[in-house]
């Protein structure tokens, strides 16, 4: 905490946040001119010379590392530093000369970092909200803007606000620093990307090679130092890429084998058991089948606690507290995981996209065709009966699908005449047939249609009066400035469902003893990940190829020749059945705040569907997300009202 009014920091405000923070590590108290800095498992860096003052939390992913980097870099650098940096940190720097502090996080927000700001008052910081909620001066309230976005489902990538669900508390930007004085906080962001450095590669095979050294390095630094290790194994490329590298590294360098944890639903459809054993036989780690917690309600509850707001999760974190809790037991400090691993070594079928943009009908023909050879590939969302079409059919609906939204846009930019044109110089070079353009047409009318009666959101009229949509600090800005300088989709990699991911697994590593860490976040396996052309990562239709090419040596063959995921709408559904009814009496009186937020009759409505044997379980992820959320946050509020 920093006061700006001359006035001392309370001691019943330290003592306080002692105790919300204590599990996070021994605290390391540094007085400055006009405050405190307080860092729990972290370290208090200090250079008299330069009156700089840092409270760092921070995992560095490089082979030098100075006794003091964040100071001394500051100090010679400015905010500069930020950007040069491999690694997952938060950290708040106290310049006594200037009276300003200077705040900052990694860039795909690793670490959290919250904050209040009293203009002429003070500014106070934590890991967690909690720590902010105990100081005297904090005022518990819900924020209602919040919900706004919470509860709303999207299709597209929703930016991560600085907005959290409690007013006045904000949460810094990642890849952006805060320069704080008595007045203000300005917000600036520091991320900026080098792909320039990757010119020099120009085949496909030089990208996968140039993956596996910078994935190795990814993983070598992350288990450096640590003592017993842990990673989450699916079965798929992500998880299993980690898992297999992680445990060819231990073995060479002769260190206790991995742990490896799979988290077993029990539910057919989200069985990867096949997958798993493959990645265990080949490399032998001590493997841990795990069940999800089995009282979905007190792990949602739990979460809370933790995580100081509600559950974000279709498939509640009683995944990743099972793993924990296991984790645990076995004493691990560090979990490895390879969430989203997709968006950083991602598919490459915005390929087709390109081409689209390009008017490259031939080539995207081709791509087409590839797309649909691999029989392994289900696109059941073209097609109800898919594994039972021809191979003819199966290219016609892709292709169409692919190009339709572009034949949208042309017939409304375009004469009619220029239209069909076009449209008979597609049907041509496609080869599509009549029979398949007309059931095309068909389908997107029907589609249509049935859009207009999906529900994507439960708020009632009066709520929506009171709160309407308002603009926030968001990473929207730094996304769209990266977009356009380099042409790469960096909004699949940073936005708010992978943020908070980032931040929950945090918190609940913290309070379980380990270390949670994501080697796909490396900041080289980021930039090269984005430099790596559309086409390379396309692979002829594969997908992945810098997994699937770079790590043949780690990855069984099971594995690089997937192309299936595991479906989790059966399990999500029956979680989301299960919380309702363990908690729809503690909400449904009138008079719970809930109902100052959401309609009833809609709420209903959804409830209906969730419960629905008849209605296809492949539609209702959204009913089921819906229904859930409404409920974390129904019991959110109920814990703040108890709080107050």
């Amino acid at each position: 905490m920093i006061r700006f009014d001359g006035q001392n920091v309370s001691p019943t405000d330290l003592a306080n946040v002692i105790e919300r923070l204590k599990h996070r590590g021994k605290v390391i108290t540094q007085e400055i001119s006009q405050g405190v800095l307080m860092a729990f498992g972290g370290t208090i860096e200090v250079d008299k010379s330069a009156h700089l003052y840092a409270a760092v939390d921070a995992d560095i992913f490089t082979s030098e590392i100075l006794e003091q980097p964040f100071v001394t870099n500051f100090a010679r650098k400015g905010s500069a530093y930020f950007n040069n940096l491999n690694a997952d940190f938060a950290t708040a720097i106290w310049d006594t000369n200037q009276q300003v502090l200077f705040c900052a996080r990694d860039p795909l927000g690793v670490k959290p970092f919250y904050y209040v700001h009293k203009p002429g008052r003070f500014f106070a910081f934590a890991t967690e909200i909690k720590a902010l909620l105990a100081l005297q001066e904090v005022t518990v309230k819900p924020n209602q803007y919040k919900f706004r976005e919470y509860l709303t489902w999207a299709t597209t990538y929703v930016p991560y606000s600085a907005e959290t669900f409690y007013e006045t508390i904000y949460s810094a930007l990642p890849g952006h620093y805060l320069q704080v004085s008595s007045q203000d906080v300005k917000l600036q962001a520091y991320w900026q990307l080098d792909l320039k450095r990757f010119s020099g590669l120009n085949r496909p095979e030089a990208y996968a090679s140039l993956f596996h050294d910078y994935f190795t390095e990814a993983i070598e630094h992350r288990i450096k130092g640590k003592n017993l290790i842990g990673a989450h194994l699916s079965g798929g490329l992500d998880s299993s890429s980690v898992s297999g590298m992680a445990q060819s590294l231990l073995i060479k360098q002769h260190r206790p084998s991995l742990h490896t944890f799979n988290i077993d639903t029990e539910q057919p459809s989200a069985d990867e058991q096949e997958y798993v054993q493959a990645m265990v036989d080949q490399w032998h780690s001590q493997h841990h089948r795990v069940h999800p917690v089995a009282n979905v309600l007190d792990s949602v509850m739990t979460i809370n606690r933790l995580f100081d707001r509600p559950e974000h999760f279709i498939i509640p974190s009683s995944f990743h507290l099972s793993v924990s809790l296991e984790a645990r037991q076995l004493g691990c400090d560090i979990l490895l995981t390879g969430h989203d691993g997709d968006s950083t070594a991602p598919t490459g079928f915005d390929f087709l996209d390109e081409l689209l943009d390009a008017n490259d009908w031939e080539r995207l023909q081709v791509a087409c065709q590839q797309m649909v050879s691999f029989r392994e590939r289900n696109m059941g969302f073209l097609s109800a009966n898919w594994d039972q079409l021809s191979d003819q059919d199966k290219y016609e609906k892709y292709a169409l699908y692919t190009i339709g939204s572009e034949l949208k846009k042309r017939f409304n930019s375009q004469s009619a005449a220029s239209f069909f044109a076009m449209l008979r110089d597609q049907k041509q070079i496609f080869g599509f047939s009549t029979k398949a353009i007309i059931a095309y047409m068909a389908k997107r009318v029907q589609d249509k249609l049935n859009q207009r009666s999906l529900i994507n959101n439960a708020f009632s009229a009066d709520f929506k009066a009171q709160t309407p949509l308002r603009s926030q600090q968001s990473t929207n800005e730094l996304v769209r400035s990266i977009s356009t300088e380099h042409k790469v989709p960096i909004n699949q990699i940073l936005h708010t469902t992978n943020v908070i991911c980032n931040e929950q697994m945090n918190h609940i590593g913290a309070y379980y003893g380990h270390q949670y860490s994501f080697p796909f976040f490396d900041k080289n396996i980021i930039e090269l990940g984005l430099a790596t052309p559309l086409e390379v990562h396309f692979d002829k239709g594969r997908g992945r190829s810098l997994i699937r090419n770079g790590l043949r040596d780690v990855l069984p063959s099971a594995i690089t020749s997937r192309l299936t995921k595991a479906n989790f709408v059966e399990y999500g559904t029956l979680s989301a059945q299960a919380l309702y009814t363990a908690t729809h009496e503690q909400f449904n009186q009138p008079a719970h705040p809930i109902w100052g937020v959401i309609d009833r009759q809609i709420f209903s409505k959804i409830v209906a569907i969730v419960f629905n044997p008849r209605f296809p379980a492949k539609k209702k992820t959204r009913y089921n997300w819906l229904m859930s959320r409404i409920i974390y946050l129904a019991l959110w509020l109920s814990s703040i009202k108890q709080q107050n």
